[in-house]
Formats: structure tokens, sequence, C-alpha cells
């Protein structure tokens, strides 16, 4: 006989388990948060025994969006979009094309602030500077407090997701072999990443770095 105490809710790609136990007492609420088959936060919270049963299960899933939803895995969505700015960690050399034996044609100082233009190549990222398109180095660019952005290489045509999920909407196809930049973020084994300007969710099985 399944026990009506024990109740489950899917969340996403993560699981929450709600149990209901009684002592004389007290009754507790038990939230476990699973992904996959490792638990990711257990919290317990105290009702009083006098609570009408019926009410307890309402008041439990208040308690399981105040205390469980903040650990709830989500998009990250500020992460996944295309980032239109980058500051120079150092002055770097701003290239006419993307390569170390390209030649240079200016040099960006220290913390200006400069306009990704979407387009990159393996190590290189190309902004706007002095109303030109140049090509920086990307370990010379910074896009928070962590110096360098990292870029990768699609090694198979793979789609730009809107979430990072299989189901999730297409933004558009990447064509194998081409260059994208990494914003940071990662869930479920998808990276946040950028191409052409459109930013989105790429399984990383799909990348090299």
């Amino acid at each position: 006989m399944l026990d009506e105490r024990i109740t489950t809710h899917t969340m996403g790609s993560s699981q929450v388990t709600i149990d209901l136990s009684e002592t004389r007492h007290r009754t507790a609420c038990r939230y476990t948060l699973d992904r996959g088959d490792r638990p990711l936060v257990t919290r317990f919270v105290n009702i009083p025994r006098s609570m009408p049963r019926g009410r307890l299960r309402p008041l439990c899933a208040l308690f399981l969006i105040l205390l469980v939803g903040p650990f709830t895995p989500v998009a990250q969505e500020a992460s996944a979009k295309a980032p239109p700015l980058t500051t120079t960690v150092l002055a770097a050399e701003a290239l006419a094309a993307p390569g170390d034996d390209a030649g240079p044609v200016a040099v960006i100082p220290q913390g200006a602030e400069v306009e990704l233009t979407g387009d990159a190549a393996p190590g290189f990222l190309a902004v706007y500077y002095d109303e030109e398109v140049v090509w920086v180095p990307a370990q010379y660019l910074s896009l928070d407090d962590r110096p360098g952005i990292d870029t990768g290489m699609t090694v198979a045509d793979t789609p730009l997701l809107e979430a990072p999920i299989p189901d999730a909407s297409v933004r558009e196809i990447i064509l194998e072999g081409q260059a994208v930049i990494l914003t940071g973020a990662s869930v479920d084994g998808y990276d946040a990443a950028a191409h052409d300007g459109s930013g989105g969710w790429i399984d990383v099985r799909d990348l090299s770095q």
C-alpha cells in the first residue's frame, strides 16, 4: 500500500520528496531535493501537532517554495545571453585578424570597455575599437572579475538552445568547426555560450575547448 505521507514532485531536472512524519508531540516535513542519484539538499520543518491534518500538505507546499526553491537549479538567463561589453584586463594589441601572426593595428589600454561584435575564433574575440572591428586575444579580456574569456569550438553541428534541457527551443544551428564565446555558466551538462551575437546553451559533448 502506498504511504500517503510521502509524495514526490518533479522540479525541472530534479525531484523533491516530501515526507510527513508524526510523533506524539509534533509533525515534521522533510524535504529532499535530488538530482539523478545525488541528494542536493535536505530541509526539516516542524509543524505544531495541533495543526489539522488537512492543512498540513498545503502548508508543506508553501515551505517547499520558500526553503527548497532557492536550491533548485535555474537556467541562469543572464549568463546565457550574448555579452555586449568586455573590459581589457591588460593593455592589448588590437589585431587585423585572429591569429598570433596577424598585424597589430592599435593598442587598447588596460581597463578599456569595448563592445563585442559576437564573432569569435579559437582564443580570439572580435571587438569594436575606434569604429573598427579588431581582434583581441581572449585572455586579455574579461566579463567580470575573472580575467580571460573562454572560447570553444563545435565538434559537430549543434543546436544553440534557449534553456539547458534537451527539449528546449532551438535558437539556431551552429555548424561544426565554429567558435563560440563561453560565458562561464554550466548547468546539467550544458554550457552557456554566445554565437554571432545570440546567446543560449550548448551540450558540452559538442564542444572542444
